[in-house]
């Protein structure tokens, strides 16, 4: 007996043009395709955040025995390895001295979180000077032998840290990095629902058009497909958090710095993806070519492939995202905790709404706005990677005595020429795919 699709065939559009979802009743086997989408989104970004604090574990795992009650006691841990440098620079041991400087630095004023926090409590701007402080003092014990003005920059950053840790323990005893910690979950929905939606939105649309053409047998192969994109996602993570574990000070600053550089090659690539498919005659055409070419020869080898990309790229960004998210301390790790489950909850339900309930979605606007949050997470990537590889002593620091120390952590735009060229470069690049994709749509709503 041949199933009948009349009533699919009555399904409300929501692409504008030809590819249509319905909402046949949510039978058993809809309901369990429902529980299967949640596990696969509840795994991904379980992994993701697993991933972060297992990073975030074993960046401090040489310091989590120490105990250090105050900022003050912190400053006071880095006061010894910073004399030790000018001592180790008397007597002529240059390389023992900036080791000492890069202990001081790594061990304590990024690892204990004390970089974040002055960032958050105090100003960008302040930190941005402690970090050219200790920059100017690391520079001088590679330079002349000028003791005085070693021991001059050495008194300076250690006034600038006492002078942080008084402000840092009256403002944040008590609730230490709240603000940070709100900004930290924030920014982890704001990333986790964008590239989620994305993926659930290919392989919500793929299934859609399997069942309204009557290929429902497919959908197999495109869960399939998700859950390979999942486990892909979890030995990714494991990779990522085994290489960032077993490096430490400088070589984790290296790494990181060209991850951020990765992941702006990548967003700067996705977001000219989403632009070009910014008309919904673009999306459907895409969604139909990957569909029916498959469909056609009976391979479903093709539609396995289309849902792990889609799973595997997003978790890959993610954890590669989440990277440059401050994570500092069992709240900062809860803070994550809690925006992955809220951004899972968001988009089982996102995915209940397009798969299940015919919900229009605004497509152009959809795309539009997420190539444009992608392009602007690709400048700030841009600048915070220099930034990186300024604090590793890899590039150097030319302040730009026109921003008289402004900051904007966000974006990643900071007071160096260093950073600020290359952010430029990505500016004109973005500037270019911009004119390039506004008249493309231009010339495709004139032929419409």
């Amino acid at each position: 007996m041949e199933r009948s699709w009349e009533g699919i065939d009555r399904g409300v559009p929501i692409y504008g043009m030809g590819c249509t979802m319905v909402a046949p009743g949510m039978p058993a086997a809809f309901a369990r395709s429902v529980v299967r989408a949640s596990a696969w989104v509840g795994v991904v970004l379980v992994c993701v955040a697993w991933s972060v604090s297992a990073a975030e574990g074993t960046r401090s795992g040489g310091q989590a025995q120490e105990r250090l009650s105050s900022w003050r006691q912190v400053v006071q841990r880095m006061e010894v390895h910073l004399r030790a440098a000018y001592t180790s620079f008397e007597s002529g041991d240059s390389d023992r001295a900036y080791e000492q400087i890069g202990k001081a630095y790594f061990r304590y004023y990024e690892a204990k979180g004390m970089e974040k926090i002055t960032m958050g409590y105090l100003s960008g701007a302040r930190k941005a000077a402690v970090e050219n402080a200790f920059f100017a003092y690391r520079r001088s014990v590679r330079g002349a032998r000028d003791l005085a003005g070693v021991a001059s920059c050495r008194d300076k950053l250690v006034t600038m840290l006492y002078e942080d840790a008084r402000a840092l323990d009256g403002v944040a005893r008590g609730r230490a990095g709240f603000a940070a910690h709100i900004a930290t979950f924030v920014a982890s929905c704001v990333l986790v629902l964008r590239e989620g939606i994305e993926a659930i939105l290919v392989i919500a649309a793929i299934v859609a058009y399997l069942v309204k053409t009557g290929k429902e047998r497919c959908c197999a192969a495109v869960y399939a497909g998700a859950g390979a994109g999942v486990l892909f996602s979890v030995v990714l993570a494991v990779m990522i958090v085994r290489v960032l574990g077993s490096e430490g000070g400088a070589a984790q600053e290296i790494i990181e710095g060209v991850g951020m550089f990765f992941a702006a090659a990548m967003l700067f690539y996705v977001s000219n993806w989403m632009l070009s498919k910014a008309r919904a005659c673009a999306w459907d055409r895409y969604i139909r070519q990957k569909v029916e070419r498959s469909v056609s020869r009976g391979n479903q080898w093709a539609l396995v492939a289309t849902a792990f990309l889609a799973v595997a790229r997003e978790g890959a960004e993610l954890i590669l995202f989440f990277r440059g998210i401050p994570v500092a301390g069992p709240y900062g790790r809860l803070a994550v905790w809690a925006a992955v489950t809220v951004s899972a909850l968001v988009l089982v339900g996102v995915f209940v709404a397009i798969r299940f309930l015919s919900v229009r979605l605004p497509l152009r606007p959809f795309f539009v706005a997420t190539g444009a949050v992608m392009y602007l997470l690709c400048f700030s990537f841009v600048g915070k990677g220099v930034s990186e590889l300024q604090e590793a002593g890899v590039v150097s620091r030319s302040t730009a005595p026109w921003m008289h120390g402004w900051s904007f952590d966000f974006l990643g735009i900071y007071p160096t020429y260093e950073g600020l060229a290359p952010q430029a470069f990505v500016v004109a690049l973005v500037v270019l795919s911009a004119v390039w994709w506004c008249g493309g749509l231009c010339r495709g709503a004139s032929s419409t």
